[in-house]
């Protein structure tokens, strides 16, 4: 059984604020020895639920935080960026399901740092009317080639989300939103131990898995940016069209064409910061 597992750093239990998924200073360095924590004991649920192969996906920022000398030795990495499928980069049809640790709410939305893909570029994202997090992308995506979305860690808001557009998936609640940097969290500890177990037994029922997805192809995506400076730059490229003064639109006849325009938008307000 084929497990693939994506790992972001602001739902890990302990997180609360942007100093911790930036690098260079010593709180990141805390907070990416927690993400790589979380990561094992997923990893550790998916072979104690019977997984023969697992593969995890560094999947914050620079997509290079989890610290692989002490990951989990039974599991492959994915790290570095870009790379075409971002966050999900590594999965394929063989899975048999997939699990996303350390995960947080869509773009204006409510939650613990909630943004998708880019706090910095995106006001919000909508696909199909629905506003969209980085699960709806990537569960989406997985939905797209066959494989079920199987359990979600991180807050409150995200499981309520999760609830809503994936509602057979489980929803790992490590900590309670008190604000966009505030949190009453489970200790680190037991945030892994709840991991492991609801992890282990999602992975065990995989084959009874739904494959659900909230968005249908075509995709029609709204892109709203922070600043239209941004969705000046974002109107250029020609599959987009300008809606209003900061969001554009285009349609994406898959979920990896969306991924892909998306992260390159992503890179390109990067250039611009």
């Amino acid at each position: 059984m084929r497990i693939m597992i994506s790992v972001d750093i602001e739902g890990v239990a302990g997180v609360n604020e942007t100093i911790q998924g930036r690098r260079g200073n010593p709180e990141y360095e805390v907070a990416r020895r927690l993400m790589t924590q979380e990561a094992n004991a997923a990893i550790a649920g998916a072979f104690d639920g019977g997984a023969s192969d697992v593969i995890v996906a560094d999947s914050h920022g620079p997509m290079r935080n989890i610290i692989a000398e002490d990951l989990d030795e039974r599991a492959r990495l994915v790290s570095g960026k870009p790379r075409p499928l971002s966050m999900i980069q590594g999965i394929d049809d063989n899975h048999d399901g997939v699990v996303l640790i350390g995960y947080h709410g869509a773009a204006s939305n409510s939650g613990v740092m909630a943004h998708t893909v880019s706090g910095m570029a995106f006001h919000s994202i909508e696909i199909n009317g629905i506003r969209a997090g980085e699960p709806t992308l990537f569960g989406g995506y997985a939905a797209e080639i066959g494989v079920p979305l199987l359990a979600v860690s991180g807050d409150d808001c995200l499981a309520q989300e999760i609830s809503e557009q994936f509602p057979a998936a489980r929803r790992i609640v490590v900590k309670e939103a008190l604000g966009a940097h505030a949190a009453n969290s489970l200790s680190p500890a037991r945030a892994r131990d709840l991991i492991r177990r609801e992890v282990a037994d999602a992975v065990a029922k995989s084959a009874q898995a739904k494959v659900e997805a909230p968005c249908q192809m075509p995709l029609d995506v709204a892109v709203r940016f922070h600043k239209s400076l941004y969705a000046d730059a974002a109107a250029l490229l020609p599959i987009m069209e300008r809606a209003d003064a900061h969001t554009v639109c285009f349609q994406a006849k898959s979920h990896a064409t969306a991924i892909g325009v998306i992260s390159a938008l992503s890179l390109m307000i990067a250039g611009l910061q």
